[in-house]
């Protein structure tokens, strides 16, 4: 087995059946890579949809990998797929489980080419919050700010 050299953060979410799909997810993920802390759950409102849905519920897993960016996120749609996800045109539709990288070390984020870290990293709180809980020493590339601060910022303005 090859060293797994990049530490990273994905983001989840689903909001059909995540009492279901978040541990089935949370296995796969488990099975396939390192993974070294999970944070609690948060619920929030479906964003960005005209149409009413399901509450999303929403939580960061912390993992080590060796697959670059573009593997990684490749591996994460496979999982997403596994669990039920059928992608639409509506890129906000309600879904069984979406996995994004939300953030990856140095040496990460030097294989993603600018996907890393991803833009909503620090303007949504169900991103930011548990990804904040479970590595807070992280330090954002564009900021040079640890996300525990970023996160009590984002708390303070609340």
């Amino acid at each position: 087995m090859r060293e797994r050299r990049y530490e990273v953060l994905l983001s989840l979410g689903s909001n059909i059946d995540p009492d279901v799909h978040v541990p089935a997810a949370l296995a796969l993920l488990d099975a396939r890579f390192a993974v070294s802390a999970v944070s609690a759950r948060m619920t929030t409102e479906a964003f960005g949809t005209s149409t009413p849905q399901p509450a999303f519920v929403n939580l960061a897993v912390r993992a080590r990998t060796d697959l670059p960016y573009r593997a990684l996120r490749e591996a994460c749609r496979r999982i997403e797929e596994a669990c039920g996800r059928r992608r639409t045109a509506d890129k906000f539709a309600a879904r069984t489980m979406d996995i994004d990288v939300a953030y990856g070390d140095p040496a990460f984020t030097a294989t993603a080419g600018g996907g890393v870290p991803d833009p909503e990293l620090l303007t949504r709180d169900y991103v930011l919050l548990p990804c904040a809980e479970i590595w807070p020493e992280a330090v954002h590339p564009e900021t040079g700010r640890t996300l525990a601060a970023h996160a009590e910022e984002h708390r303070s303005v609340e």
